[in-house]
């Protein structure tokens, strides 16, 4: 009896230094770039993750929030030009999965609910945005501890009139997805155009052509 009892408790003390000690670890890899083009006639800034590990590594409870930050130009009482940064929110097609196990195209839709909506990336007042920053948080299926990796961009990073190529192969294997992470951040043009109006830069007037961006 004394013999089982110890052996639990070994086994108990053994998890909890398990869990307590060993740093989970996840290789969520991420585009180098942010794309802009039309997906079903609509202009969408997409940004491409995956998990590299695959299977021998897998991931749960995948939940990812994309924020983009800037500065807004003032003059304080002393006639000096000062600036206030400002983070926003914006919304995703789809921002959580239950795994990952294939790449996952994030899309944020640029209509006339988007913060971003009517902005021109390639000319200002765009460059008052300093920064995109994508966050992902992920359960590690082995340890079951919430992971949190992140990347960020800026206006350099978008790739105007691009779309992500493919990075998945059904043919090799029947029945088995493989994807090609070499391929992560590898884009091919594709066109990208709106209305320009007001958006969330614009002090003009709406412009009534549209403006093409197609690469």
């Amino acid at each position: 009896m004394l013999t089982y009892a110890s052996i639990l408790v070994n086994t108990l003390f053994a998890g909890l230094i398990f869990s307590k000690f060993v740093t989970p670890y996840i290789n969520i890899q991420f585009s180098e770039v942010m794309t802009l083009s039309n997906v079903n006639g609509v202009p969408c800034l997409s940004i491409r993750i995956g998990n590299a590990d695959g299977p021998e590594n897998p991931l749960t409870d995948i939940d990812v929030l994309l924020t983009y930050s800037y500065q807004i130009p003032y003059q304080d009482h002393t006639g000096a030009r000062r600036f206030f940064r400002q983070t926003e929110d914006l919304e995703l097609l789809s921002s959580r999965q239950q795994s990952l196990q294939e790449p996952w195209t994030l899309v944020h839709v640029l209509d006339e609910s988007s913060p971003l909506f009517g902005l021109h990336f390639e000319e200002n007042p765009a460059k008052n945005i300093y920064v995109f920053t994508l966050s992902v948080d992920a359960v590690q299926e082995l340890t079951k501890a919430t992971v949190n990796v992140q990347s960020e961009y800026g206006i350099e990073d978008i790739l105007i009139g691009h779309s992500f190529i493919s990075m998945n192969d059904t043919a090799s294997v029947p029945g088995v997805v493989i994807s090609d992470f070499s391929k992560m951040s590898e884009t091919e043009p594709y066109p990208v155009w709106y209305p320009a109006r007001r958006g969330a830069y614009d002090t003009g007037d709406l412009l009534p052509k549209p403006k093409s961006w197609a690469g």
